[in-house]
């Protein structure tokens, strides 16, 4: 056991250590965007035949459609639009990406993943036309897996207890990579990679190819550690059993002997617990119905939730006159909040002292309250108040969603039972000693989890954005938090299996 618990440690410090520098390249590019428009605007803006003007032309009739005005609003409604496809991309591989790991194993898809990110992060350092930028951005929506990756590679090596407090620490890495990496991006903006080395003026790079670059090391190191450092854990479920057969070989005889006879006794208990608990079709049918109930949810969620996320920025402007430097206290506020509500409260309270169901509850309802508080705010330290309790929100509903779509996911399903999460691919296994590579849903579950929640970041924006600058902001965040508690009824009534528990029992 001592030899599993290390594994298990040793795995987790990998999974954070790695995913941490995936988010802090993923963001380094969130505070440029601005800066890259403009850069693209001054140099093809009055091209008409451009793809940028194409591209341009497209938000500024949307921005006429909601009654907006200003360039400065071109500019947030582009970088919207440019966000949201990369959500919009993660939505349509999320599925995918889980359902290849379930067949070839969480390790060698992520190296993968990795491979993409790093092509995505090298067409943006040669990005000197739009269209490549753009490019870059398609084969990063399309091929990011790291985040995906970790909550399955989490999932496998956690216990049904522990879960909770294993998947805590996305929530972490998210929280101090978002706090980290936007201040990155900006201080590497100083570095004009032409002005420290002229001799690379025959290549296609821009002025603010230097974070760019430093993007790219940091998906360089992370490939490597992934390398050498993380191992297989799609069927970690054997892990236990050749740890006894190990000492059943290397030990003495009277310990080969206890060994031997611990685990015939093993197996004796796994068979018989396998005839007695494999699923029924009706188990296997609950397990699949619960993971599409919290797939809605998070959809519904992060709908609501990243589009206020992503118009707070113009509140404090708008309202508080905030500058950039005062924008960004107000954001590393709530990331730091954040990771101190994942570290301080989900990690040890999640699943024992409190179940999951009721942190998302609790979630959900702070984030209700603090749109409310939001909306009414006419001082900085009200502002600040209400965004204390979206804080909360970001630190538990969807790092608890993510646990309990895990352990619903736990349920094999076998083809004769019917029902998978894409049509016409994989089936959940009822097996429980699947083959490797085999009968392992947990990826797929977690995969359309994902993209359900990538479907909603995409449009949350857009509808927020034509909300904001239409019905103005009291309105807007008032309708999301009344929005947020219809969530929160749907998501008690959803979540209750009380009813269901009693229907089995009878």
């Amino acid at each position: 056991m001592d030899s599993k618990k290390a594994f298990v440690n040793k795995t987790l410090t990998t999974v954070f250590i790695a995913l941490l520098i995936d988010i802090l390249a993923f963001t380094i590019i969130l505070p440029l965007f601005p800066r890259l428009l403009q850069y693209y605007d001054t140099k093809d803006g009055n091209n008409k035949e451009s793809f940028y003007f194409f591209f341009l032309s497209y938000v500024r009739k949307f921005k006429t459609l909601i009654g907006g005005s200003g360039s400065q609003l071109d500019v947030v409604l582009f970088g919207g639009a440019i966000g949201s496809l990369f959500s919009f991309l993660q939505f349509v591989s999320s599925p995918y990406i889980g359902s290849l790991s379930d067949k070839y194993g969480r390790r060698n898809i992520l190296l993968l993943s990795m491979i993409g990110n790093g092509v995505s992060m090298l067409l943006w350092l040669f990005g000197k036309s739009f269209e490549i930028f753009v490019l870059s951005r398609v084969i990063g929506g399309l091929t990011e897996g790291n985040v995906q990756m970790s909550v399955a590679i989490i999932s496998d090596i956690t216990t049904t207890e522990t879960r909770s407090r294993g998947l805590a620490l996305v929530g972490i890495a998210f929280s101090l990579g978002f706090t980290l990496g936007p201040p990155l991006g900006a201080y590497f903006t100083n570095f004009d990679l032409l002005h420290y080395f002229p001799s690379l003026s025959w290549l296609p790079i821009n002025n603010y190819s230097s974070p760019a670059l430093f993007a790219l090391v940091l998906i360089i190191i992370e490939t490597i550690y992934l390398y050498f450092a993380l191992p297989e854990t799609n069927n970690f479920d054997n892990f236990a059993k050749k740890s006894i057969n190990t000492t059943a070989t290397d030990s003495k005889p009277e310990i080969r002997r206890s060994a031997r006879l611990a685990g015939k006794s093993a197996e004796i208990a796994e068979d018989f617990t396998i005839r007695k608990k494999t699923p029924s079709q009706s188990d296997a049918i609950a397990s699949q119905t619960r993971v599409r109930n919290l797939s809605l949810i998070h959809f519904l969620f992060l709908l609501f939730f990243s589009g206020m996320e992503f118009t707070l920025t113009f509140l404090t402007h708008d309202r508080f006159d905030f500058s950039h430097s005062r924008q960004g206290m107000l954001l590393g506020y709530m990331g730091l909040l954040s990771a101190l509500v994942q570290g301080g409260y989900v990690r040890r309270m999640a699943g024992k002292k409190v179940s999951e169901r009721t942190m998302v509850i609790q979630g959900i309802l702070s984030c209700s309250i603090g749109l409310t508080i939001c909306a009414l705010s006419s001082t900085v330290p009200v502002l600040f108040a209400g965004a204390t309790f979206l804080s909360f929100t970001s630190g538990t509903v969807v790092s608890c969603l993510t646990a309990m779509t895990s352990l619903a996911g736990d349920t094999r399903i076998s083809k004769e039972d019917g029902g998978s999460m894409i049509p016409g691919k994989e089936h959940f296994d009822s097996s429980a000693k699947a083959k490797p590579g085999e009968g392992n849903n947990r990826g797929l579950a977690l995969g359309q989890f994902r993209s359900f929640g990538q479907l909603g970041r995409s449009m949350g924006p857009i509808i927020a954005c034509s909300t904001y600058w239409i019905l103005g902001p009291t309105v807007a965040y008032t309708a999301s938090a009344f929005l947020l508690t219809c969530v929160l009824l749907l998501f008690g009534i959803l979540s209750n299996e009380k009813k269901a528990d009693k229907a089995k029992s009878i």
